[in-house]
């Protein structure tokens, strides 16, 4: 979508008025944009948003929530529009946002979570998302402020329709869809496989063609797209958590009076956790249509993830190559929030245990 339909696109909605309740006639108006539809986790998260935000501030801010390709149809138009004042509110995937800011690729770098609760933890740490915020607000030029992290789809796996994969040699020879990521694409080739791009639309009709074999996704992305179908075999490596960040253009969020600002950083803290929460309960139905089309699951043993792992080694070594003192100071810190989150999970599993 062109800025120009976007901007038409708003005048409409400003005229026959917004998806949500009215507001105001002295109300501020955000709008709300996310790419997935009604039935992702960003939709339940932004009406959490919608209603706290209302409500807390007594209809001072109005909140308008925007599903799919209304105002911008890819992150690369959602933050222009953010920095036209078109867009106040958008989430997006590491790999979105390092539109602006390319060190955030970083976050996929394969099992560089350790683990749910560990991600959790780490997504939520104060010096790191601190540490975040003033580097995406540099590399926007003070127009994009970084209002809260969380997950969008859970845990990328190994997919595949031709047979069990139990190490990365077995991988050896196939063909895997993905996205234009060199982070990916480094890795599938470490497994002596072949990467794909291939675009989201098309992955189906790839699979049941064999152009190519298998995907790296998470449970939610395969049968939200009916993927099992085509493919039946699902490896449990967990490879890389599916982060994401709900940004906001800073010249509305410093319009607001501080205890508007307070509400909405509050709001955005509120939709993060919701999209934690959300996730799991919606991947016991994914599991389910899984296995009733016939599709396997293998969890690999501590040996064999140990083979998996190592794959991480020289995407790491070209991360650091490719963003010089920038990914330095990246992975410092992501590190950093690493050790203190396993410190924070150990002191509260022992207390648990005692």
């Amino acid at each position: 979508m062109t800025m120009k339909h976007a901007k038409n696109a708003l005048s409409a909605l400003l005229l026959g008025g917004a998806l949500g309740t009215a507001g105001l006639a002295q109300a501020t108006d955000l709008n709300l944009v996310f790419l997935a539809n009604e039935e992702d986790q960003e939709y339940d998260a932004a009406l959490v948003f919608k209603n706290y935000v209302e409500s807390r501030t007594g209809g001072e801010v109005n909140v308008n929530i925007f599903v799919g390709a209304q105002l911008c149809g890819s992150a690369n138009e959602c933050f222009e529009a953010m920095q036209a004042g078109i867009v106040d509110l958008f989430t997006a995937t590491a790999g979105g946002v390092a539109a602006i800011y390319p060190p955030i690729q970083g976050l996929d770098i394969p099992y560089a979570f350790p683990d749910d609760r560990a991600a959790m933890t780490m997504l939520t740490d104060p010096d790191f998302t601190g540490f975040l915020r003033d580097e995406i607000l540099e590399a926007s030029n003070d127009s994009i402020r970084l209002m809260a992290m969380t997950q969008t789809g859970g845990w990328r796996n190994i997919v595949n329709g031709e047979r069990e994969i139990r190490t990365p040699a077995d991988a050896e020879g196939l063909r895997f869809r993905t996205i234009e990521s060199q982070i990916q694409q480094i890795m599938v080739r470490e497994m002596g496989a072949s990467p794909t791009p291939l675009p989201w639309l098309e992955v189906y009709t790839g699979l049941q063609t064999g152009v190519v074999d298998g995907t790296l996704n998470s449970i939610s992305d395969i049968t939200n797209m009916n993927f099992q179908e085509v493919i039946q075999y699902m490896t449990l490596d967990n490879h890389a958590y599916m982060s994401s960040m709900w940004l906001m253009g800073n010249q509305k969020f410093q319009s607001l009076t501080p205890e508007q600002q307070r509400v909405v950083a509050d709001g955005a803290a509120m939709m993060a956790t919701v999209q934690f929460g959300i996730q799991p309960r919606k991947e016991l139905e994914a599991y389910r249509l899984w296995r009733e089309a016939g599709g396997e699951l293998y969890t690999p043993t501590e040996e064999e993830m140990a083979e998996f792992r190592a794959l991480a080694e020289p995407i790491r070594d070209w991360y650091l190559e490719s963003f010089g003192d920038q990914g330095e100071r990246f992975m410092s810190e992501f590190e950093d929030a690493r050790e203190r989150a396993q410190t924070r999970i150990d002191a509260d599993r022992a207390s648990v245990l005692q």
